[in-house]
């Protein structure tokens, strides 16, 4: 076990990829279940959709060196709370955009689904400092407001743009969704879907992973393109399961060609954002739940033209901020080893030092 203890410490990076898949895999078979209608195995569906996340708790767990910090009661009280708002955006979703009738047994059985996403979250007050430092920034909002509203609207003006090109391209504009009147009640809806995108699983599953977890790691060695490059190998073959569950043609090499170009841009963008942002799961969960709301408002949209827009600004970023460069040791999207130990020097004059790769 210490062997395998220090692995962990010496090697997180690549157990983070180990656990991510191991957890998420492992449990594939509920995604297809749940899709055929066995819901009693969606509580596991929620396990290995947060499979990035809890992967990164865990290693982070396993890699810290600070004694605990704070009071039993705080954390639950942290859960109890994210448990309960977690739980009414999963009902607001089910009950006002898929029509679901609401029930007592959907309620008790929705209590139960949504504690992967509760413990997720309550972890960015989690008694272990190295734990709590990594989730810190995806519950604050503190500093980072400008690129948080950046994130709100940057994938829809991409869409409008891209509809705007589809237009001056004289491609038949019907392939555009067009918006119903806007009203309250579509505003209502567009914030329920939004929440529900970032509470399951775009922020609280897959950015506290993916960006939040082996972003900052990789980048404290590589480039952000490269480290780009990298995730983009493993994010895409991470939704296997969920993707044969919808009945994509997963046994085709031409949809992972294509699925690979056409998400590498959106990689690069959700990697910029986070870096621009200081490093902030909230923002780079906020981006990603935006795009999928957008997706949802404009289903038809003319996919083509998207791609190639998004992958415009992509190289946009790429250029403006040198992503090809490493960034700088202290930039605070870069993992920094000793950030925990210091926050408690005055207590430990010789705290043990946290290796990372």
């Amino acid at each position: 076990m210490n062997k395998i203890t220090h692995w962990i410490k010496t090697h997180q990076v690549g157990a983070f990829f180990i656990f991510t898949f191991v957890i998420s895999w492992g449990l594939g078979f509920s995604y297809l279940a749940v899709y055929k209608g066995i819901v009693f195995l969606a509580p596991l569906a929620f396990i290995a959709f947060c499979g990035p996340a809890l992967a990164g708790v865990i290693i982070t767990a396993v890699s810290n060196t600070q004694p605990k910090q704070g009071t039993k009661r705080s954390y639950w009280i942290a859960f109890l709370i994210a448990w309960v708002v977690s739980a009414l955006i999963f009902l607001a979703n089910n009950t006002f955009i898929n029509r679901a009738p609401l029930s007592p047994v959907m309620v008790g059985f929705t209590l139960v689904s949504v504690a992967p996403v509760a413990l997720v979250i309550s972890m960015a007050h989690s008694r272990v400092p190295a734990v709590k430092s990594y989730l810190s920034s995806l519950i604050r909002l503190r500093g980072v407001w400008g690129y948080f509203f950046l994130a709100i609207v940057l994938t829809p003006v991409l869409v409008l743009l891209s509809i705007l090109i589809n237009s001056l391209l004289g491609r038949q504009t019907s392939t555009s969704h067009p918006l119903p009147e806007i009203n309250l009640a579509l505003i209502g809806l567009i914030v329920v879907k939004f929440l529900y995108q970032f509470f399951f699983f775009n922020a609280t599953g897959e950015e506290a992973g993916w960006r939040g977890f082996a972003l900052p790691k990789m980048q404290s060695i590589i480039s952000p393109l490269v480290a780009c490059l990298v995730i983009n190998i493993f994010w895409p073959l991470w939704h296997l399961f969920p993707w044969i569950a919808e009945g994509r043609p997963v046994f085709s090499l031409g949809y992972w060609a294509r699925t690979y170009l056409e998400l590498l841009p959106g990689t690069v963008t959700l990697c910029w954002i986070y870096n621009r942002s200081k490093g902030s799961i909230l923002v780079a969960g906020t981006a990603h739940a935006a795009a999928n709301t957008a997706y949802w408002l404009f289903p038809n949209l003319d996919w083509t033209v998207f791609n190639w827009t998004v992958a415009g600004a992509a190289l946009v970023m790429i250029l403006v901020d040198r992503m090809w460069k490493k960034l700088p040791s202290d930039n605070p999207a870069v993992y920094q080893a000793a950030m925990v130990e210091e926050s408690y020097s005055s207590r430990d004059p010789e705290p043990n030092s946290l290796k990372t790769i």
